[in-house]
């Protein structure tokens, strides 16, 4: 059975910011047209106006709806968003790898349903031990094998990893370090109220995706806290 956060974030929830002791109040803008706007999307300036971002969205990204509004056809209507370029949001992440080990050590964990042999894709990435032994465990891979299908992890386990150990982790796994962490860069957006765990946020090197993490604290929920990388802000 796949792990089941206790909430889903409201979209993007605002929690601080980077520079200053305050959240900065948000500001109006004029909205597209026959668009509803949600609390906690994440938006663009398109053509000077807010539009919802979606999975493709990496320039232009001007924060996050502070107030839900239905806008028309007819009327020209302007909606409020926290626009701060160093305000910090805490977001649900999904489509995470989700998995069990066929095996493992106390350095080590053993998955022989890993879908990938190539050495080192999985290095770097967030794993996290939600049942069985180990549970509650949060740890970073230093090293992966693909010939043995081992994650080898920067901290000992309590115990040595098994069947009954159930995990999740954050990445691509097509490109070597092409993974989800504290410090990562590239985070794309599965849609306004998400982030993708599976999409790859490196492509040879370069980032891909808006978004940057700067917090882990809530995985359990299946949550992260990220901020919008500053050159793909409509201010940076």
């Amino acid at each position: 059975m796949a792990h089941t956060a206790s909430r889903t974030s409201l979209g993007f929830e605002v929690i601080y910011n980077k520079t200053v002791t305050t959240i900065p109040n948000p500001v109006a803008y004029e909205l597209t047209p026959s668009t509803t706007f949600t609390r906690g999307d994440m938006v663009v300036l398109t053509a000077g106006k807010v539009a919802l971002a979606t999975a493709a969205s990496v320039t232009d990204i001007l924060g996050v709806m502070a107030e839900t509004i239905t806008s028309d056809a007819t009327t020209l209507m302007y909606g409020k968003v926290y626009d701060h370029p160093d305000n910090v949001y805490r977001v649900t992440f999904v489509d995470q790898l989700d998995s069990t080990a066929t095996a493992g050590g106390t350095d080590n964990l053993i998955d022989t349903n890993l879908s990938t042999s190539s050495n080192d894709v999985w290095n770097g990435a967030l794993l996290y031990v939600y049942a069985g032994t180990n549970a509650g465990c949060m740890r970073t891979v230093s090293d992966y094998v693909g010939a043995d299908d081992k994650l080898i992890v920067t901290t000992p386990f309590p115990s040595a990893c098994d069947t009954t150990t159930k995990y999740i982790m954050l990445g691509d796994g097509s490109e070597a370090t092409s993974v989800i962490n504290v410090g990562s860069t590239g985070i794309v957006l599965k849609d306004e109220d998400s982030i993708d765990a599976n999409a790859s946020n490196k492509d040879s090197g370069a980032d891909v995706g808006p978004l940057v993490c700067v917090g882990v604290s809530k995985v359990a929920d299946l949550m992260l806290d990220v901020m919008i990388k500053r050159g793909c802000h409509v201010f940076g």
